[in-house]
């Protein structure tokens, strides 16, 4: 869907004429979050593999170990966080037997998760494009970083010249032991090394939130910031406004999260904590962090508003094949609850009734719906709110 087709598709759903200006953002935040953006968080234990690749394409989870630690189980796992609030992915790396994909690299072990060149175009970064990442990791207090490269981030060329990363987050032994920026141009070009640093010491035990800005052109942009999740404070800041972000022979660059780490003395099983990967390309932002916790969007219809005529709240989400819509009736009012395509498609009409105050649950059954992102707009009383919901 193009930008100009956006005023057609409020009228049709009568949000344009809505003299409420939140209602208008949360038309137009649907609209980016829908094609512009790609958001990806945990939603509970099971099934994290398919998740994962219901976001970012069918094969994003093949740099794991668990072939070569079958006794183990799946190496990315989803657990309830107590300081996010909310379930967050957990990366397993175990000194042994954990290796580089049961391949021939017997000096280093990953488990990492990325696009591919068969994942959908909006997660992948073409010549002359802007996109930015935002995701959220914590390490371990007692995190080990090796003398060795262990990266937790790496931006890569998908193809051509795609030996080395580009950028990579780097944790590094030392003293002190530090959190790298480093930079790796084309082969045999100059200008490669660490570009920024910071002391690893408040990283330890504590959610860190980044975001990543990028010009991908031979001509490109970096901008990266990391802050504390708890109280805002910057702890790494870096821009550079001239840098060659492209490789030869290079079609598409891609993101990578996980651990990658070189096999050195001294290091010990990890577990690295991520959550709420986001990914806008353009002129888009991934939106606040409170805005990356659930794939909805939020709207003057949110449980938060103590105005509003009614409240919504739709779980599981992600789901596989049914979830629960809870509306909470403060006016009572006729009520009509529709779910739309991304074509703009009515595929279901849930509710159609006039309803009393209290709450109301009721179920959508998706079971002949392809995976994919929705629309559920709710009609109250002449105001229309919408929300997104995935199916898995």
């Amino acid at each position: 869907m193009k930008f100009h087709l956006i005023v057609p598709l409020l009228q049709r759903h009568r949000i344009f004429s809505c003299k409420s200006a939140s209602l208008l953002l949360a038309s137009l935040l649907l609209f980016f979050h829908s094609h512009a953006q790609v958001t990806l968080s945990a939603n509970g234990p099971g099934s994290t593999y398919e998740l994962i690749e219901s976001v970012l394409g069918s094969g994003t989870t093949g740099e794991v170990p668990d072939c070569g630690h079958t006794s183990f189980g799946r190496h990315i796992t989803e657990v309830f966080d107590a300081d996010l609030n909310k379930n967050v992915f957990i990366f397993h790396i175990h000194t042994t037997p954990d290796n580089d994909r049961c391949g021939s690299n017997t000096d280093r072990q990953r488990n990492e998760i990325k696009t591919f060149g068969s994942s959908p175009a909006n997660v992948k970064a073409a010549y002359g494009e802007t996109v930015t990442y935002r995701w959220k990791f914590k390490i371990d207090a007692g995190f080990i970083p090796t003398t060795g490269f262990c990266h937790l981030h790496q931006i890569k060329a998908g193809d051509g010249d795609d030996g080395a990363p580009l950028i990579t987050l780097t944790p590094r032994a030392g003293s002190p032991q530090k959190l790298q920026v480093i930079y790796t141009p084309g082969e045999g070009l100059p200008g490669s090394g660490e570009k920024a640093s910071t002391p690893l010491a408040p990283f330890k035990g504590a959610w860190v939130e980044v975001v990543e800005k990028i010009k991908f052109s031979s001509t490109g942009t970096y901008q990266v910031t990391i802050k504390k999740v708890s109280d805002g404070t910057t702890l790494l800041s870096y821009t550079n406004n001239n840098i060659d972000m492209w490789r030869s022979g290079t079609t598409f660059c891609r993101p990578k999260w996980g651990i990658y780490r070189k096999l050195v003395t001294g290091m010990r099983d990890e577990q690295v904590r991520f959550a709420d990967f986001c990914i806008a390309e353009g002129s888009a932002t991934c939106g606040s962090t409170a805005a990356l916790t659930t794939p909805e969007i939020a709207s003057v219809n949110d449980k938060t508003d103590a105005t509003a005529a009614i409240s919504v709240n739709i779980f599981p989400n992600p789901f596989q094949q049914t979830t629960n819509i809870d509306l909470q009736v403060k006016k009572a009012g006729n009520t009509i609850v529709e779910v739309f395509d991304m074509q703009d498609k009515r595929v279901a009409r849930v509710l159609n009734t006039s309803l009393k105050p209290g709450i109301h649950r009721s179920l959508l059954d998706t079971k002949t719906l392809p995976a994919g992102s929705y629309v559920v707009k709710i009609s109250h009383n002449g105001k229309t709110y919408t929300k997104v919901i995935l199916k898995q």
